[in-house]
């Protein structure tokens, strides 16, 4: 496990802890709450290496299919002609899906078991490593996307900036990342924990958040729309659209209910201006070049 001493976004070293044993702090200057201690890059590369990691996306395929393309088609609105870089691309399911509409497709991708995936079922070549630690060639890129993993990194400025440096003047930047700090899913979590329910013991009873780890995923940073929205014009980018990210992969009536309550918080959004839904969806564009 590492400790920060300073905000990984802002650097202030005002940091103030939100629940101890959750790991949980926030940055007394911007607000940017995050995991520390946390688990290091070491320990992400081998918990996404797993063997079964992904056994649950493979049989959730045809509900990630209608993901991939009503994400595809949020995108449509801002995508610039020419290539597209997916950045931590799972097992490819999102190119596979983009390929036809871009003159070429690329992603990178930490785990091997992934990658092989992305080959052997839909066609697609992964690069593998951390797209900051490859030397790709500056602003060979019209547009880039980071679908959920920019909570994953250890330095999400680092990432932010290298997406700047790979992609070409105007290009077009979309990252979505979970809303576990505001979403109304989240007070649920929050509400579950602290009267006992069972089924919420992992998450903690001040934000509703998992400890990194417990689940499915290992979260490092927990972004707010405005968070974000600080980061990307940090990074050298101008936001030109906020909204709410369309991430969930289910089937039938549950698909149903699962349109129906992100509909509703479009409404609420289009309304009042605010996110509660379960995450944030964003698209910046390239502005100069990153400080």
């Amino acid at each position: 496990m590492e400790t920060l001493f300073f905000c990984n976004l802002c650097g202030n070293t005002s940091i103030e802890s939100v629940d101890v044993e959750w790991n949980l702090c926030r940055c007394g200057k911007c607000g940017y709450v995050f995991d520390s201690p946390r688990p290091a890059m070491p320990q992400l590369k081998a918990f996404y290496a797993q063997p079964a990691k992904y056994d649950l996306w493979l049989r959730q395929e045809v509900g990630r299919d209608r993901l991939w393309k009503r994400r595809l088609k949020k995108l449509f609105h801002h995508r610039v002609p020419g290539s597209l870089l997916d950045v931590g691309a799972g097992i490819g399911q999102f190119l596979h899906h983009a390929k036809p509409f871009f003159t070429q497709v690329s992603g990178t991708e930490i785990s091997e078991n992934a990658i092989a995936i992305a080959r052997e079922k839909y066609g697609v070549d992964l690069w593998m490593g951390q797209v900051e630690e490859m030397k790709l060639p500056p602003e060979s890129f019209a547009n880039i996307t980071v679908f959920h993993v920019l909570e994953h990194v250890p330095d999400p400025v680092k990432l932010m900036r290298c997406c700047h440096a790979l992609l070409c003047p105007g290009g077009t930047l979309v990252v979505a990342v979970p809303n576990d700090v505001l979403g109304w899913r989240s007070t649920l979590y929050k509400l579950g924990k602290r009267v006992g329910i069972a089924a919420f013991r992992d998450f903690s009873p001040v934000l509703g958040i998992a400890k990194a780890g417990t689940g499915e995923e290992i979260h490092l940073s927990h972004f707010t729309p405005g968070v974000l929205h600080r980061l990307l014009e940090g990074a050298g980018f101008a936001v030109v659209e906020e909204s709410l990210d369309p991430a969930y992969a289910s089937n039938r009536l549950r698909l149903a209910l699962d349109t129906l309550y992100y509909l509703f918080h479009c409404a609420l959004h289009k309304v009042s201006g605010v996110n509660r839904y379960d995450a944030i969806w964003m698209v910046a564009r390239k502005q100069g070049r990153a400080g």
